[in-house]
């Protein structure tokens, strides 16, 4: 054996029974990674360490839990016209000349192959009878349903006022619904581009006539917009103006110059149902029961002359409006 492997021989020896000791100092306590390397080597730096909590100090609040952000929902897919999905340009456009537009005029070149829906009807929406097609429709790719340039009422507010602003009274329909649900987009038969008559339209969420003896005149022939606004009033009800100056625009105004007045005259639904009732007159109730709204039957009977009431109708002595006695009575009768 040559002296240099004797050397390597005891440096082996040497590190094992350094080795052996340290177990025994230590016994099984297993070391960290800091006690090994400073057991080996000089210059290791001491760990690091919290500093020691102040007496009494709370223990320190526990690090934040990241919170992931919000995924931005995916936009709706595009909604693509299909000669443009399918590269037809040629079907629209003149190929010498793309650029420049459309082969034909708008409308004659969409009426190529959709049905033509203007044909036959009386009522327009101007940018179809236009031919302004593009107005109201992309015309290769949109995210909204009909390839729309916008969705909803966003596109009928392009051209129309919104017809809700500064008003106190909505229509709920119109309020929280679609400009569609009443009115065609392109053509009708019906005023105002309705899809059925007012009264059809109206009787969709209303039942204001049904099963009544008596039909106010303008609700039993459907002129709902006689009286009210379809979309937005200042009124209650939606009434185009307040009772009475709504009622005089059809009844005589039979308060002028009179002398005295009901009051409840100028409160004309106080008594009479302005659509249908079930007693003439549009009246609420039947006369004596109406009266008795207001009037008590004892203060009635206590009057002179009023002791037996059974049977008898107010208004064959009183007027119900306006008369000249402060009692609202009746002239006598001419013997």
């Amino acid at each position: 054996m040559t002296p240099r492997m004797k050397l390597a021989q005891r440096i082996a020896a040497l590190l094992a029974l350094i080795g052996g000791g340290l177990l025994l100092i230590t016994g099984c306590r297993s070391m960290t990674r800091h006690e090994w390397l400073t057991t080996f080597f000089d210059g290791v730096p001491p760990e690091k360490s919290a500093p020691p909590a102040a007496p009494g100090a709370a223990p320190a609040a526990p690090a934040p839990t990241p919170v992931a952000k919000p995924v931005a929902p995916k936009p709706p897919p595009n909604v693509i016209h299909r000669p443009f999905a399918q590269n037809e340009c040629a079907k629209c456009h003149d190929r010498s000349s793309i650029s420049s537009g459309e082969m034909k005029p708008q409308k004659e070149l969409c009426f190529s192959c959709h049905k033509d829906f203007l044909a036959g009807t009386k009522v327009k929406h101007q940018p179809a009878g236009n031919g302004e097609c593009t107005e109201c429709h992309a015309p290769h790719q949109s995210p909204n349903p009909k390839l729309l340039v916008k969705a909803g009422n966003e596109l009928c507010l392009n051209c129309h006022d919104d017809p809700l602003e500064k008003k106190k009274f909505k229509h709920q329909a119109v309020e929280s619904g679609d400009c569609l649900d009443c009115h065609s987009p392109h053509a009708s038969n019906e005023k105002k581009l309705l899809k059925k008559p007012v009264a059809d339209t109206c009787a969709d969420c209303h039942d204001v006539v049904a099963k009544k003896k008596v039909v106010h005149q303008p609700a039993g022939e459907g002129d709902c917009l006689e009286c009210h606004a379809a979309h937005a009033s200042n009124n209650k009800k939606l009434v185009r103006e307040p009772a009475p100056k709504l009622c005089w625009n059809c009844h005589d105004d039979f308060t002028e110059g009179a002398k005295f007045k009901h009051p409840q005259v100028e409160n004309c639904t106080a008594c009479h149902k302005p659509h249908a009732a079930a007693e003439k007159r549009l009246l609420a109730k039947p006369v004596a029961a109406l009266c008795g709204s207001c009037h008590a039957e004892k203060d009635l009977k206590a009057a002179a002359g009023h002791a037996d009431l059974e049977g008898k109708s107010c208004t064959a002595c009183h007027n119900p409006h306006v008369g000249p006695d402060a009692n609202l009575l009746k002239p006598p009768r001419k013997k």
